[in-house]
């Protein structure tokens, strides 16, 4: 009996760990995916912070946006737990016809996430052919952020952080004309 509960407290620590990997993968598929589109775009803008002075307040946008997602992820983890299997879960309370409404309600979002991603890849080139492409690239960081976000995660966790991601959008230099 209590080798029994030893393996099952086994087998369970090792899928938490497997679950942790995988959060761990989809954030950083986030941030290097997000990093190695606009590298060049966030290396212009804070060079362009680091020389001009009207524009000092964009080197502290990153630590900000750190600094959300930490108050957040209590609230972010929580929207991340998976959903129980098994006999003492999830499927004990729901029929195999609702399971399948669930799952297609979910494909649905990932299709959204997908869909948002394409807008955002859409409006950046679009935006290399403008006068100002800085600035509408820029622009599409939180819509690709939050398209990712949605594409890997769920509903709950854009949610919990869209206010972090949006955001984003004060990563834009202003504009010569305001100043």
């Amino acid at each position: 009996m209590e080798e029994t509960n030893i393996s099952t407290t086994i087998k369970m620590t090792s899928a938490l760990n497997q679950y942790r990997l995988a959060i761990a993968l989809k954030f950083s598929v986030i941030t290097i995916a997000v990093v190695v589109l606009y590298f060049q775009d966030l290396s212009m803008v804070f060079k362009g912070a680091l020389t001009n002075e009207s524009s000092y307040h964009l080197l502290a946008i990153p630590f900000l946006f750190g600094y959300l997602i930490y108050r957040k992820r209590k609230m972010i983890n929580a929207s991340l737990q998976p959903p129980q299997t098994g006999t003492h879960g999830f499927q004990k309370y729901f029929s195999t016809q609702e399971n399948e409404w669930r799952s297609h309600v979910q494909m649905s979002w990932t299709i959204a996430g997908i869909s948002l991603c394409a807008v955002a890849i859409l409006a950046y080139w679009y935006g290399s052919y403008t006068f100002t492409p800085l600035a509408y690239q820029m622009l599409t960081m939180p819509v690709l952020t939050a398209g990712l976000t949605l594409t890997l995660f769920n509903t709950q966790t854009l949610k919990q952080s869209l206010f972090p991601i949006a955001f984003l959008v004060f990563l834009t230099p202003p504009p010569d004309a305001i100043f």
